[in-house]
């Protein structure tokens, strides 16, 4: 039988996964673009092997070469919308979707991405309009009322009677989106300023996402400890000295969820010098080049033959794959606490700052949240409380080993004096003092996290203390942070 002239480039893409050799997998993927390799629907595959390694050019390249293959097929050409949201090309994914017929995929899931994107890039009327049409097509379905009442006060708007009356067909879903039914449901109860109810249902709605994502305390603790391990005084500072070129591009903005990352992010974007911002999650491809987050890790790498510049290397050039070569970029990620090791070391020019919120008021807002790629810990005030101790451990580990290199904001101090606030984040960050930056709300940019519409709205004191009227439910928590007994600070 004789071979095909696509085998020697096909066992060369399988010997360079199997060596978990980024450079070598893309110079091989590379090669069977540029030849136009006759993969047909295996294109997909490549095209998803790519994405997830954030090698964004080459991933929009295969899906290109996918639809090709299969004739420019309406399915096909929904795949690649689904692969632009999935990569932070909204306006792309829209004008992409809006060109397709109104039944692809399905009517309601047309009329749903529409008005997903369309509320990310802040057209709230017209996401409204077309996530009503997602539910009168697909009734009760959870996906689509989740970012319809995001956008709405439900307090007296007939949509909230619409959204009970769903109830039943929502009940006949899947434990995802019935989840997301639930969360829906308390953010009526919210706005309708019923407490007992809204918990109800956002403690439903996480109940059957916990039993959907394993979550394991013992886990996160031990990638918590294993990214506070082995960074003596003197090592980080040792290899910045062997620093080659300016690592400053990135200001990595991190914290709990809801603590007000987003806002940060927000305001630092609407600089002339910041061209964008999102929660990235590309750090933890340098802990995979490095072989793990510890400082014994690092060690490790480097007396291998790697260095801190070939980690700046692969961050930046992530970082240029998603946003391009133009602009400094706030890096969201959350969780990053557990990679400002590596961060430290090969990005030594890169500004860090961690958001601080009530506990109690985060701890309200994480449960009550959807989080759209899972976060285990959210779904059990217990296990909230666990993560919000290691969350603690990590800032002051990193607080004391990086002193001023890291900023910890306040977000109670920060909305009461925001200016004061961003003058001296812009000091931090190295950016000169702009106008823009104290009206970020009228900034136009895509924003993708659970923020999206409070940070278009001018900097207020809606934040605080928002858990008090669920006080009474968060007991669970108070009792495992705090400790039993012990008086909260601020409800005395």
């Amino acid at each position: 039988m004789a071979t095909s002239p696509w085998t020697p480039l096909l066992e060369e893409l399988k010997r360079a996964l199997a060596a978990h050799d980024r450079a070598s997998t893309n110079a091989a993927v590379q090669k069977l673009l540029d030849q136009r390799a006759p993969l047909g629907q295996q294109w997909r595959s490549v095209c998803e092997l790519m994405r997830i390694s954030g090698e964004y050019t080459l991933a929009h390249r295969a899906m290109d070469s996918f639809i090709a293959a299969v004739g420019s097929s309406p399915q096909a050409l929904y795949s690649k919308v689904v692969l632009l949201t999935q990569t932070g090309r909204m306006r792309e994914a829209y004008d992409c979707i809006a060109k397709l017929p109104a039944d692809v995929p399905d009517r309601a899931g047309h009329a749903y991405v529409l008005g997903n994107v369309a509320m990310t890039l802040g057209r709230v009327e017209e996401a409204r309009e077309r996530l009503e049409t997602a539910v009168k097509y697909r009734p009760g379905w959870g996906p689509a009322w989740l970012t319809l009442v995001s956008a709405v006060n439900l307090a007296n708007d007939p949509l909230g009677e619409q959204l009970l009356a769903d109830g039943p067909a929502a009940e006949k879903q899947g434990p995802a989106d019935l989840a997301r039914y639930f969360y829906a449901l308390g953010k009526l109860h919210v706005d309708r300023k019923d407490p007992d109810a809204a918990f109800a249902a956002y403690d439903r709605g996480a109940k059957l996402l916990k039993q959907e994502t394993p979550y394991s305390r013992t886990g996160n603790k031990n990638i918590a400890t294993s990214a506070m391990s082995g960074y003596p005084d003197g090592m980080i500072e040792r290899f910045n000295a062997r620093k080659q070129r300016d690592t400053s591009r990135p200001i990595f903005v991190t914290g709990l969820p809801r603590s007000g990352t987003t806002l940060i992010e927000h305001i630092l974007a609407s600089h002339s010098e910041v061209a964008d911002g999102a929660e990235l999650n590309i750090v933890q491809h340098l802990a995979v080049q490095a072989g793990g987050v510890s400082g014994e890790a690092l060690e490790s790498y480097f007396a291998k033959g790697g260095s801190p510049d070939a980690l700046a290397q692969l961050y930046l050039h992530l970082l240029e794959e998603r946003f391009g070569p133009n602009g400094r970029i706030v890096d969201k990620t959350i969780d990053a606490g557990r990679f400002f090791g590596l961060v430290a070391t090969a990005l030594p020019d890169a500004p860090l700052i961690w958001m601080r919120r009530d506990p109690l008021d985060s701890a309200w807002s994480c449960l009550r949240t959807f989080f759209i790629h899972g976060v285990g810990w959210s779904y059990d005030l217990a296990d909230i409380a666990h993560h919000f101790q290691i969350e603690d451990a990590l800032l002051a580990f990193w607080k004391a080993r990086l002193g001023e290199r890291l900023l910890v904001v306040p977000y109670a101090e920060f909305v009461e004096a925001p200016e004061t606030w961003t003058r001296t984040l812009l000091a931090h960050c190295g950016l000169e003092e702009e106008s823009a930056v104290h009206r970020s709300h009228t900034t136009d940019r895509v924003v993708l996290t659970a923020s999206a519409l409070q940070v278009r709205k001018p900097i207020n004191r809606d934040g605080l203390n928002v858990a008090a009227p669920y006080r009474r439910h968060l007991q669970p928590f108070v009792d495992l942070y705090y400790g039993e007994g012990q008086v909260v600070p601020g409800t005395r």
